[in-house]
């Protein structure tokens, strides 16, 4: 008999917790599953959801103006609509297992925990999304969840400090077969960049954040103010005051050095294939995708002692700063300039260890393993 399992999400956009679920969903057995998607919001990915799945969009969010009329229509008869909504969905579906993918859904959390559902909590999170995150939020993620899922060692060690059961391990993981480069392009963006031939290019992967090393990036160009050190940040700019500041005093003081390319989907690859190096500058991180995906087009990694990275970056693939040390960081990079004797056959290897190839088997795996426990449990 098929198991029926309910997921729900923040928006199925291309974040990583997001693309980690989406691999899972397109790849789950038909034959064992019956899948339901609910969404917070309409993501990048969630109009390309196969036909055989379910999906609904909380009523707040959806496109569909009947039915953000009906959510209005029953707020004023005093009934909470996600309350509602995920009662009908759950009456129609029927779902064994509720499946939530990270705690960055507290509106989900905050309804009654429907009797007989089992659930499932999917951490991506550490300690500073948990100073985001109200602690009745995740006080309820540990009342209502029977199994945890943690994306890396370290947040399954946070899950155990907090005394949960059913802590279960799985790795994030990236699908290196859509991991793809065009040197003609490469080298149109070179051009397009301003980057010469001699210049020692890293690229930095996320938004425009305090968390994400922002600030670091004008002690760096100080350093190599005399030499043709570039970098190229990727990702989402948010405005806020600190990129300003960044962006002006990089543009007084090192002008042409610094280059924000915005979020990028088609040509993501291409980008990051004209750079020398990663950099990654985060002061925290639970797993860093990113890293996954710069090993994979063998580029060196240069980056603080963050998420997995002591147990990724081996000696032939890069350097790994302890304590957030910048001088430590900086030697790094300089050995990137010198031609130190990095492996892109060890970079490509290490990355494939975290490849969908590897991991969703062992994905699909554990997911088996925790429904049947969680199912066995209601059959007692």
């Amino acid at each position: 008999m098929k198991k029926r399992i309910l997921f729900i999400t923040q928006d199925l956009g291309r974040t990583g917790s997001e693309m980690v679920l989406w691999y899972l969903l397109i790849n789950l057995d038909r034959e064992k599953y019956e899948v339901s998607v609910f969404c917070l919001r309409k993501g990048a990915l969630y109009d390309l959801l196969p036909d055989y799945i379910e999906k609904n969009i909380l009523y707040k969010s959806s496109p569909d103006w009947s039915d953000r009329a009906f959510r209005r229509l029953i707020k004023l008869f005093g009934v909470h609509p996600l309350t509602y909504q995920l009662k009908r969905i759950q009456q129609r579906f029927k779902a064994d297992v509720w499946y939530v993918n990270t705690i960055a859904v507290p509106e989900v959390l905050e309804i009654p925990k429907p009797e007989g559902v089992k659930m499932i909590t999917h951490i991506h999170e550490y300690l500073y999304a948990f100073s985001e995150i109200k602690a009745k939020t995740l006080q309820r993620a540990m009342d209502y969840s029977d199994a945890w899922i943690g994306c890396s060692d370290m947040v399954c060690e946070k899950l155990v400090d907090l005394k949960q059961q059913n802590v279960f391990l799985q790795y994030s993981f990236v699908d290196t077969e859509t991991i793809h480069t065009d040197p003609l392009k490469i080298a149109a963006i070179k051009e397009k960049l301003g980057i010469l031939p001699g210049d020692q290019i890293w690229v930095v992967s996320g938004g425009t954040k305090y968390m994400k090393g922002l600030d670091q990036v004008l002690p760096i160009l100080e350093h190599f103010k005399a030499e043709p050190v570039k970098i190229i940040w990727l990702g989402a700019q948010v405005s806020n005051a600190l990129e300003l500041y960044v962006r002006t005093v990089a543009e007084e003081k090192y002008p042409g050095r610094l280059l924000f390319a915005g979020a990028l989907a088609a040509d993501y690859y291409n980008y990051m294939s004209a750079a020398t190096g990663l950099l990654l500058l985060s002061r925290e991180e639970t797993f860093s995708l990113v890293m996954i995906e710069a090993a994979y087009l063998g580029l060196p990694i240069v980056a603080f002692d963050i998420g997995i990275a002591s147990a990724f970056i081996q000696k032939d693939m890069g350097t790994v700063a302890k304590n957030r040390n910048l001088d430590e960081l900086i030697l790094g990079m300089e050995k990137v300039h010198e031609g130190a004797g990095y492996s892109k056959v060890s970079l490509r290897n290490a990355a494939m260890a975290y490849s969908a190839k590897q991991q969703l088997p062992l994905y699909e795996q554990l997911l088996a393993k925790v429904i049947a426990q969680l199912t066995a449990e209601n059959q007692d």
